[in-house]
């Protein structure tokens, strides 16, 4: 490479470099003001899954008791599949 081409490429990264830097203190300033943005918004998750037990049956299955929702799944997870096995609501659960 010529001495000029290195001299354009060291400019030009520079440049973007800089780019960058002055956008990431535009959107700090903008935070600081209030501004209301996000540029990954967070996902609220309404739902609510608990495991609340878990056992091992051997090398390739287990047994899980989740909640969700009101709602108590027994799963018997194998490495091919999976299977409810029984769903009962939870006592005293609002829904």
């Amino acid at each position: 490479m010529e001495n000029g081409q290195i001299i354009t490429a060291i400019l030009g990264l520079i440049f973007v470099l800089g780019l960058a830097l002055i956008t990431i203190a535009i959107l700090k300033w903008l935070q600081t003001k209030g501004a209301d943005f996000c540029l990954c918004k967070k996902i609220k998750n309404t739902k609510h899954i608990n495991i609340i037990e878990q056992r091992r049956l051997d090398t390739r299955n287990s047994i899980v008791l989740l909640e969700n929702d009101g709602n108590r799944y027994l799963l018997l997870v194998g490495a091919d599949s999976s299977i409810i096995i029984d769903q009962t609501k939870v006592k005293g659960s609002a829904k």
